[in-house]
């Protein structure tokens, strides 16, 4: 039920598909050549006139991401007989910023009077992967590869990657900018109320992980009612970390956050750094 309430919003809301939403999953989109089959797209700010950076006119809405869901990364891999009954059904939402220059992912289409570029491809999955487990691909700048690893090395069934603001603030050269940096405040509050809450409603997270400064100190404002714990980790862009550093960072601030939500047990806490300890002996 979650995944399918996940695709109405992202792919009839936030994008429009011209296929099937109710039927329509990673397998749909692999038989679909690995695009989404785009026909529209939300223009909510751009009717409200919020979509231009209030610092720089240059700057409008353009790129514009998806959710992925474990589910989602599951599919990519394939089931291979997972046993599922050890994995955790609790919640989750690991929240990004936003999307930023356009990597390929994107394509430009004009819908309703206004031009804008969705992602083509299916956000962070991509295509067909291999399960990853820690520390593989806990590093930075391979964002889908990260989030595989996260998702099978805790195991977790209800996970949710999205982004804070579903529309990147872009220019004609392919630049962008970041929250902070001229986002009209009230696109910020209109995005949110129209996708951020609502993937909390049907989420019911029991945790949020924000992944940088911005997404902490944003999401407090836009998620007032939100009781449960907000994690802090590194963006998995940070250049300063060595990749060392980063992975075990990264995997102990997860299982912190995992623990004090009280989705791991204090046994499940020590199994798990027991399993770090073995892969590093075998290394």
């Amino acid at each position: 039920m979650i995944n399918k309430e996940l695709n109405q919003l992202n792919f009839n809301k936030l994008l429009i598909l011209d296929t099937n939403i109710d039927k329509y999953d990673f397998n749909q989109y692999l038989i679909n050549e690995m695009h989404h089959p785009i026909k529209g797209f939300c223009v909510s700010c751009e009717k409200l006139n919020y979509n231009l950076s209030n610092k720089d006119e240059n700057f409008k809405l353009k790129n514009i991401s998806h959710g992925a869901t474990s589910f989602d990364f599951i599919s990519a891999v394939g089931n291979n007989n997972i046993d599922f009954s050890t994995w955790k059904k609790d919640g989750i939402i690991f929240l990004m910023e936003g999307p930023g220059a356009d990597g390929g992912f994107y394509d430009i289409r004009t819908f309703d009077t206004f031009e804008k570029k969705p992602s083509k491809e299916w956000y962070w999955v991509h295509e067909k992967q291999d399960k990853h487990y820690f520390p593989k691909n806990f590093s930075g700048k391979v964002y889908g590869k990260l989030f595989n690893s996260i998702i099978f090395t805790f195991k977790l069934q209800n996970a949710y990657f999205t982004n804070l603001v579903k529309c990147g603030l872009n220019d004609e050269l392919n630049g962008f900018k970041n929250i902070d940096e001229g986002y009209n405040e009230n696109c910020l509050l209109n995005c949110s109320n129209l996708f951020l809450k609502e993937e909390y409603k049907i989420i019911n997270p029991k945790l949020i992980f924000c992944f940088g400064e911005r997404v902490k100190n944003n999401v407090k404002k836009l998620l007032p009612d939100y009781k449960g714990d907000f994690v802090f980790l590194p963006h998995p862009m940070h250049r300063t970390l060595s990749n060392e550093f980063f992975k075990y960072l990264y995997f102990t601030k997860i299982l912190e956050g995992l623990y004090k939500s009280g989705i791991y047990t204090k046994n499940e806490i020590s199994e798990k750094f027991i399993e770090l300890i073995n892969k590093n002996e075998n290394t």
